[in-house]
Order: C-alpha cells, then structure tokens, then sequence
C-alpha cells in the first residue's frame, strides 16, 4: 500500500508543478525520480501507457525500474 500511496502523491506534485500538459508532467516524474529527462524513445513509448492508465502507474513503473532501485 505504501508504495500506491507514494506513486500517487509524486504523480499529484507533477500535476501540481506543471501546466496541464502531459509530456511536462512526464518529464517531471523522471527529473524527480530519476534525475533525468526521459528519452524520446522512452516518451514516445509512456505517453500512449498514461493516457489509459495513469500517471501514477508511470511513478509505479519507475519506483520498480532498476535505475531508481540501484546506484550504478
């Protein structure tokens, strides 16, 4: 449950931050998880993903994802 909580407040503060436009409040997500702006690969293949599911499920995806979990 913690971690639904979490995806869901970082995907309210991107809401909050930006303007009503989705690709800035992707870009937000991923300067805030993971301290870089997504690819134009990576955007182009989220966007499709989070206007039928969500924002929240993008910060779900990147909370799993192996670069937010391990220091390189």
């Amino acid at each position: 449950r913690f971690t639904l909580d979490q995806a869901t407040a970082l995907a309210q503060r991107a809401i909050d931050s930006t303007r009503d436009d989705l690709p800035s409040q992707i870009n937000r997500i991923f300067q805030i998880a993971l301290q870089r702006e997504p690819s134009s690969d990576e955007l182009e293949d989220i966007l499709p993903v989070v206007q039928q599911h969500g924002l929240a499920t993008l910060c779900r995806v990147l909370f799993n994802s192996n670069e937010f979990l391990f220091v390189p």
